[in-house]
């Protein structure tokens, strides 16, 4: 039983890691390169190089993947929406029943719907060459892709929530 339970926990806490480090990742990159793109397009308008460059275009772009990759980051730290006047009065069993029945019967199914669907829909985009709205880049999929991606964090952190809530339930 002791290696079960170390096994568990070490599978937690790696699917816990990987969505937390990811959403850092994502936030150090994405903040200050939605940033500096929101900013390059009024300078460049302003210097008379403005015209049809995609820089608003994809400001939004990182914006929108900061924003999906934030979910699996949330849940991971524990960020996510709550009712904490009312769970802090359950046991810590109480608890964990609610957070594993949440994940198997909202979140996961959640997940795995939209990823399928969001998967399906990026490589739609990819075969059909699907361009960015005002622009001739045929980079639509990307910005698709980041639906099923920020989904599989979620799915992961859920997973890894989950795994804590069995692992609390069991316990004696």
């Amino acid at each position: 039983m002791p290696v079960i339970i170390y096994a568990v926990n070490g599978a937690a806490l790696i699917l816990e890691q990987l969505a937390r480090k990811i959403g850092v990742a994502a936030a150090w990159t994405g903040i200050p390169l939605m940033v500096v793109l929101a900013c390059i397009e009024p300078v460049l308008r302003w210097a008379g190089w403005g015209g049809d460059l995609p820089f608003g275009e994809a400001s939004t772009a990182a914006f929108f993947a900061l924003t999906m990759t934030s979910f699996g980051y949330a849940y991971a730290a524990g960020a996510h929406v709550r009712l904490e006047v009312l769970s802090r009065r359950f046991s810590p069993r109480a608890r964990a029943g609610i957070e594993l029945s949440g994940a198997v019967l909202i979140v996961l199914p959640l997940c795995a719907v939209v990823l399928m669907d969001g998967t399906e829909s990026a490589w739609r985009s990819f075969q059909q060459a699907e361009r960015w709205a005002d622009t001739g880049l045929t980079l639509q999929w990307v910005l698709r892709a980041w639906v099923p991606a920020g989904f599989l964090l979620l799915m992961l952190a859920s997973i890894a929530s989950a795994l804590r809530a069995i692992m609390t339930l069991a316990a004696k």
